[in-house]
């Protein structure tokens, strides 16, 4: 480090850039302005044109720039130009995990090499599951604020930043992006409270409750979907399609970002997409990358003491959220156990028909010295009526030594019924809409008393559990989340546990 302070124009003979830098942002400004949109701040240009995002291989903080006991503002790439991220009022350099979000938006792959990249399709399009706390929507926005700044090339479109259906978080996003800019680009501070003009490219936030002003734009960039799985789930679906509408058109990266929310939501179902069908690059950020860095083992340990602590740090979801089944208990029924079925014990088959937009859910239970087993448990997308009605009888197939015993169908579905007995399976017709309080306070007893095991390979049915609420009348909350595997849960447990009349549950959907 030559003595004496350093300055941009300095840079060049006092900084000395890692190659691979030298070859990714040269020297030379790449001038790609349009000549009837000039920008609102020239000087803003003039410093950030060309600048790298930051310079991952360095000793890259503050204390590097300190020289002849003054410290300079360094001038090296974006974030210590516009003023490092703070936490607590610290300023925090950039971290190993963010800079693999950075490398996959820039269609990089350090572990395989620079030539080996992402399929075209994921390469502008991210998914990031990620614990609370470590800066992902900050480094997002600064990654589109440097877009914008770092040439022209983005004048003239748009940038969309997707919340929650609150106007106050759309504002408070636009408000943390004037923030970054204020420094170097006071003209920041003249546009409304949702929307900010960057070298001429419009960023705008949208609640995810008004979303058809965005399904009009000319050219949109760059959309970020913030906290995506807590979009009520009417309007999950709904951002997902307006964002996704615009690859062919102008082909924008696109990132969300969430901690995780309830199971069945938009994530979880972005999640289980198989990888040759998914858009996204799915990218996976527990707190376990933050420990050192973001957080002290300290804040961790403390975290930990929350209910919510595995869902908000450790990416699973629904943890803290149920109130039926309080997931402590849950988890105290989880454990290893042969999933085969016994001779002479009580078995039941709950089933949870659905041919429209929820699924199909079919679940076994046993019943051993007083403890009831799961046995099976298995969800269909929109599966044809005839292949479930197959699948059940397999099951209770009276020639085979593994079977389910009895059947016990909601009046609400007389077909089934019909079907059923029709094939010789003996089946009693239910009222759904009597039982649902008794039985949810039996199976919910069941769990607090131990009397119930789950193996750990259903974890569809234990997110289910675990994240259900109360709804206004007692019953379990279907609004804000599925529950086909909870109900058949309800049915088998509550059963099972009753005096000898056991019965296969086909739960009428309410």
């Amino acid at each position: 480090m030559p003595k004496g302070k350093l300055y941009e124009a300095d840079l060049g003979q006092g900084v000395v850039y890692p190659k691979e830098d030298q070859e990714q942002w040269p020297r030379e400004k790449q001038k790609r302005k349009q000549k009837n949109d000039p920008p609102q701040n020239q000087a803003a240009i003039d410093l950030l044109d060309g600048k790298p995002f930051w310079l991952w291989d360095r000793a890259h903080s503050l204390e590097s720039y300190i020289v002849q006991n003054e410290t300079v503002s360094p001038v090296c790439c974006f974030n210590h130009i516009v003023g490092l991220p703070r936490k607590n009022g610290i300023p925090m350099p950039l971290f190993d995990y963010e800079k693999k979000v950075i490398d996959i938006l820039r269609n990089w792959n350090d572990d395989a090499g620079r030539d080996a990249r992402p399929s075209r399709s994921k390469q502008k399009h991210l998914w990031i599951k990620k614990a609370t706390g470590l800066g992902i929507t900050e480094l997002v926005i600064r990654y589109m604020a440097w877009l914008c700044y770092r040439d022209s090339s983005f004048a003239g479109a748009q940038m969309c930043i997707v919340t929650g259906p609150n106007i106050d978080l759309a504002k408070g996003l636009i408000a943390r992006i004037k923030q970054i800019c204020l420094a170097v680009d006071p003209d920041v501070s003249q546009f409304s409270n949702t929307t900010v003009v960057l070298n001429g490219c419009k960023v705008e936030a949208y609640p995810s409750h008004h979303l058809d002003a965005m399904r009009a734009l000319e050219r949109p960039v760059f959309i970020l979907l913030d906290e995506a799985d807590f979009f009520p789930p009417g309007e999950q679906k709904n951002a997902r399609d307006v964002s996704e509408r615009y690859i062919a058109k102008s082909d924008p990266y696109i990132v969300m970002v969430s901690t995780p929310n309830l199971p069945g939501g938009l994530f979880e179902q972005i999640e289980k997409e198989p990888e040759e069908t998914c858009l996204y690059h799915r990218l996976y950020l527990p707190y376990t990358v933050g420990v050192g860095k973001i957080y002290t083992e300290h804040e961790i340990e403390k975290a930990k003491q929350s209910p919510s602590f595995e869902r908000e740090y450790n990416l699973k979801y629904g943890y803290g959220l149920g109130n039926i089944f309080p997931y402590q208990l849950v988890d105290q029924c989880i454990g290893q156990y042969d999933l085969g079925l016994r001779a002479g014990t009580a078995k039941v088959l709950a089933v949870d028909p659905a041919y429209g937009s929820s699924k199909f859910a079919i679940a076994g239970f046993e019943l051993v010295s007083g403890i009831v087993y799961v046995k099976d448990a298995r969800e269909y997308e929109r599966p044809s009526p005839s292949a479930m009605l197959d699948a059940i009888l397999k099951m209770t197939d009276a020639s085979s030594s593994s079977r389910y015993d009895k059947v016990l169908v909601d009046s609400a579905h007389p077909g089934l019924v019909t079907d059923l007995q029709q094939r010789g399976v003996t089946v009693e017709a239910v009222n759904f809409q009597k039982e649902l309080s008794d039985m949810t306070m039996k199976a919910a007893q069941a769990v607090k008393e131990q009397k119930v095991r789950i193996h750990p390979a259903f974890t569809e049915m234990t997110y289910q559990l675990k994240a259900v609420q109360f709804n206004e009348k007692g019953h379990p909350d279907k609004k804000q989340m599925t529950f086909d595997l909870g109900d058949c849960f309800l049915m088998g447990v509550s059963r099972l546990l009753q005096a000898n009349n056991y019965s296969i549950y086909v739960i009428n959907r309410r």
